[in-house]
């Protein structure tokens, strides 16, 4: 069973837990009589006073005249079948009495008159205990809720006889049973029905103004206004029909106004609705349908405002019959919403047919004069539940759209970042890059002409001897293995003491010798070459292995040569290649670092003295494109505060901060230093010092929101001529440091 039948399944549930009328085990009223000799208000500490009442249409009596009748509350739907042909329908007075056998146990006793939408005075034993409304004829209209104490008496039982005056309402007489209980039962409930009101006004609020909010910022959504309107019109619809809630903030003698609210926010909401469901709906019904039911509203909608109660309450039956096809309409609408699989359909479908369910019971209630059960505020209760649903659903979506938008955002400016950096290094870049390369042409044309030259001399050259080949072999492995050439003294002096032995031993060519011999870093003269030295063909092997080894030399410098060319091609791709859906590597901080100092050598070496302390730590976790960016911006910003000229100190190593290990990386210049008045600015996006066309005023911000990624922290001290950017980055798990504590 998937969530959504779940979540069908228990509200199902409840609806029909609360639906359900226990009326079996509540007392009723039988002939007038209503026995709670038995009940101890425990279980059910209040209860409707449901069942059979003496009723005495067109006077005030205390007793039973022969026009006394029993009738039933609340399935009578008003008096007007009992009064008199010639009173106006729904004018007029009458009597309603019952009699309570009292609880064994002295309780302080208590009726709550939610709502009878007439004037009342009511007797306890003949005795007036309290008065709703006022029979005078100028009288305001009291709807408001009200609670009587009935007073403690020794008798076994009490009398409540209820005067009923009608003035205003098409229909009257009680129609909706008084609630008895303890007093303290009665008015807890009445808190309780508050906080509920609360709560739900609350909710429909906040689903309101949430809509209203969309409608600002989405481009004039209307669908949005339209619920929004909708909300606040439930929110009234609540406090009106309600316990007591608007009548605290208005006053008890605003009743006409209440009551005017009421139906007003009940005939202006299903035009809301309509136009709502519509708003999502638009393909399934003509826009004229929509706009003719909402004319049709109209007229009644006016009359709340400006008709008298009596034309209101008259109209209300006949525009209760209207809005049972506009509700249909609704469930017709949102049926083809739901069946299609509309965005959200599973929360907003339920909610909406939640809500018309329940409206629809209680306008049919209404149509038969049924003032039990209403339920619409259950309605609204699940309108709002799942609402919540559907918005939160609907607001994680929107973070995780826009946590997206975030970092393609964030790699964008990564993007924009490295492009300004490589703009600004590419000139000294495409030189580290010619440097090799203009290396390998040249050497590549000298081996070709050595080699021409050899194969021209090949002729003149004799085959290497036996005795001779470990004397060849020697001055080539020396050449080869030379580390660097002598400078223009060295090679005077070493040539000079070559010349000084060869001339002793009386050796041909001596000064041709010395010279091939300091070429070829040949340190000295070991006697046994000096017989090799005496023979005939002793000049032609020492050029033989002298073009042997310009041959070799300029291999080496073509690999060489190349293999500096990749390692700044690899160090530029790994630079600026950035994958926004990177995983995290472990890495060596010291191999990240190295790679840009690889790229912006060509900036380093003119002028700025390099030193790198890196010490061997443990590696760390990491986005490595990212961090790479990092200590572009903060290298390429400190040989920019240096102007070329300056020394530059880089730091690896690691420490503990907080109880928690991290590595760390400094990176230290002698520049001028940051002033004291924007080091608090320079993280602040767009701020920058360079002149206009040289600085975005992004890469200190990016790069500490990418250190902030990394859960690491970034620090800065300046002063003149020295100036500190120290990036901390933490362990995810903790390697065993060594005694070096920040």
């Amino acid at each position: 069973m998937n969530v959504y039948a779940k979540i069908i399944v228990f509200l199902s549930f409840l609806i029909f837990l609360f639906c359900k009328q226990s009326q079996e085990t509540l007392p009723q009223i039988q002939n007038a009589v209503l026995n709670l000799q038995t009940n101890s208000f425990q279980i059910q500490t209040t209860l409707p006073l449901h069942g059979e009442w003496k009723f005495t249409p067109g006077v005030f009596t205390d007793v039973d005249t022969k026009d006394t009748i029993l009738i039933s509350i609340p399935n009578t739907p008003n008096w007007n079948q009992f009064q008199k042909e010639t009173i106006e329908e729904g004018l007029g007075i009458g009597t309603y009495q019952i009699t309570i056998l009292l609880p064994k146990d002295e309780l302080r006793l208590a009726i709550h008159l939610p709502m009878i939408h007439s004037d009342c005075k009511i007797f306890q034993d003949k005795e007036l205990i309290g008065e709703f409304g006022s029979f005078d004829e100028d009288g305001f209209m009291d709807r408001m809720p009200r609670v009587f104490s009935l007073k403690p008496t020794n008798r076994p039982q009490v009398t409540l006889t209820f005067y009923v005056k009608n003035r205003f309402y098409h229909f009257g007489g009680i129609r909706i049973p008084p609630i008895i209980g303890t007093e303290e039962e009665v008015y807890k409930s009445i808190q309780v029905s508050i906080l509920q009101e609360a709560i739900l006004s609350g909710g429909l609020v906040f689903l309101g103004l949430y809509q209203l909010g969309i409608y600002f910022t989405r481009k004039k959504v209307k669908g949005s206004l339209y619920f929004f309107l909708f909300c606040i019109l439930m929110f009234f619809q609540i406090l009106s029909t309600g316990s007591q809630s608007l009548f605290l903030v208005i006053g008890k003698k605003m009743g006409e106004l209440v009551y005017r609210i009421d139906l007003f926010t009940e005939y202006s909401g299903v035009i809301a609705g309509l136009f709502y469901i519509h708003c999502l709906t638009k393909e399934y019904i003509n826009k004229k349908i929509i706009y003719g039911f909402s004319l049709l509203i109209l007229i009644p909608l006016f009359n709340t405002i400006f008709g008298s109660v009596r034309s209101i309450s008259s109209y209300h039956f006949y525009v209760l019959c209207l809005i049972i096809p506009i509700l249909i309409l609704h469930f017709y609408l949102i049926f083809r919403y739901i069946q299609d699989k509309r965005s959200g359909y599973i929360y907003l479908g339920l909610s909406i047919l939640f809500l018309i369910g329940a409206a629809t019971n209680d306008i049919i209630s209404t149509l038969v004069h049924r003032s039990e059960p209403m339920y619409l505020n259950l309605g609204l209760l699940l309108f709002v539940f799942f609402q919540s649903l559907f918005l939160s659903k609907h607001i994680s979506g929107e973070i995780v759209s826009a946590e997206i938008k975030f970092k393609d955002v964030l790699f964008q400016l990564i993007q924009s970042e490295k492009l300004s950096s490589i703009g600004m290094t590419v000139t000294s870049v495409a030189h580290e890059i010619n440097s090799p390369l203009s290396a390998v042409i040249l050497t590549s044309d000298s081996i070709r002409e050595n080699i021409s030259d050899f194969f021209k001399q090949l002729p003149q050259l004799e085959s290497i001897s036996k005795k001779s080949f470990p004397f060849v072999y020697t001055l080539i492995e020396q050449a080869l293995n030379q580390e660097n050439l002598p400078t223009g003294i060295e090679f005077r002096q070493k040539k000079s003491q070559f010349l000084k032995d060869l001339e002793n031993n009386e050796i041909e060519f001596s000064e041709q010798y010395a010279d091939i011999f300091v070429t070829l870093g040949v340190k000295e003269v070991p006697k046994e070459w000096l017989q090799i030295l005496h023979d005939s063909n002793s000049k032609a092997l020492l050029l033989l292995t002298e073009k042997i080894v310009t041959i070799l030399q300029g291999t080496n410098a073509i690999q060489s040569s190349a293999n500096r060319a990749i390692k700044i091609a690899q160090a530029l791709k790994n630079f600026t290649h950035f994958d926004p859906k990177a995983e995290i590597k472990t890495i060596q901080l010291s191999e990240s670092l190295n790679q840009i100092l690889t790229i912006l050598q060509g900036s380093l070496k003119h002028g700025i003295e390099l030193k790198t302390n890196f010490v061997n730590i443990p590696p760390i976790e990491c986005y490595p494109d990212e961090l790479n960016q990092v200590w572009t911006n903060m290298i390429q910003n400190a040989i920019q505060s240096m102007n070329g000229k300056g020394k530059l100190n880089i730091e690896i190593n690691q420490t503990i901060l907080k109880n928690n290990p991290f590595a760390y990386v400094c990176i230290e210049d002698s520049g001028p230093g940051v002033p004291k008045e924007i080091l608090d600015k320079i993280f602040d996006p767009f701020f920058t010092t360079k002149p206009i066309g040289q600085g975005t005023g992004l890469g200190l911000y990016i790069s500490k929101q990418i250190i902030e990624k990394h859960k690491g922290i970034i620090d800065v001290k300046s002063t003149k001529g020295n100036t500190k950017f120290i990036v901390y980055l933490p362990y995810s798990q903790k390697p065993n440091l060594e005694e070096n504590v920040a």
